[in-house]
């Protein structure tokens, strides 16, 4: 499938009520994860197959923001609450708040600059929560990794970052972002996105503001400030 062959509007359509199957009904956990899981996998299917760039231990573009939509959030906090030992989850949540805090006003230039990682790398550069890593992530495909590193590195200047990317793989994904906000919203939920850590940190903290979600509520504004 290319460019050519491939119609955002009828991509999305179809996403859009296979998105409302899934979350027919109460929306638990796991039809929010049956959800997020068919987002990604109908954006794979457009561009199966198509060449990329970007390899583990390759951490270049991990210092952008990143936005998330809260059923990505929860699918991220919940598998490291599961899957971390009590002192290391409390590290990861001293890192998280440290980075929030250093990070909120900072745009991705200055992200750039200060190479304010993505807390979520490990110390190989690799990424600790691929398997549930946000869509975003997902969209991102560099075609040529040592263009990569250049426009990411730490250094001041007027150029542009430029960086060869799949365009199509970043449209698909974007679309299923947009699908997915779109069936939030006509379900009642909050369909706000919000910056990856913070999202995280707060289903980390507050537990409870999944059930709050689910029952429609709005999560504090407080978060987006």
């Amino acid at each position: 499938m290319d460019e050519i062959s491939w119609q955002a509007e009828s991509f999305a359509a179809a996403l859009v009520g296979k998105l409302r199957e899934i979350l027919d009904g109460e929306a638990g956990l796991a039809a929010l994860a049956a959800a997020v899981k068919r987002c990604s996998e109908a954006a794979e299917e457009v561009c199966a197959g198509r060449p990329m760039a970007c390899a583990p231990g390759c951490p270049s573009c991990c210092v952008l923001n990143v936005a998330v939509l809260l059923p990505e959030a929860v699918l991220v906090a919940r598998r490291l609450s599961a899957t971390l030992p009590p002192d290391e989850l409390s590290r990861l949540r001293g890192t998280l708040a440290a980075h929030r805090s250093s990070t909120r006003w900072m745009d991705d230039e200055e992200r750039i600059l200060k190479r304010a990682d993505c807390p979520f790398l490990d110390g190989y550069g690799s990424c600790s929560i691929h398997e549930v890593r946000p869509l975003a992530c997902r969209a991102a495909a560099s075609l040529d990794a040592d263009c990569c590193r250049s426009a990411f590195s730490p250094v001041v200047t007027d150029e542009p970052r430029l960086v060869p990317a799949d365009l199509l793989r970043q449209a698909a994904y974007d679309e299923a972002f947009s699908a997915l906000a779109l069936v939030l919203k006509g379900l009642g939920l909050d369909s706000r996105s919000i910056e990856l850590g913070t999202g995280v940190l707060a289903f980390v903290d507050m537990p409870e503001y999944l059930e709050l979600f689910l029952e429609g509520g709005r999560l504090p504004d407080s978060l987006w400030r």
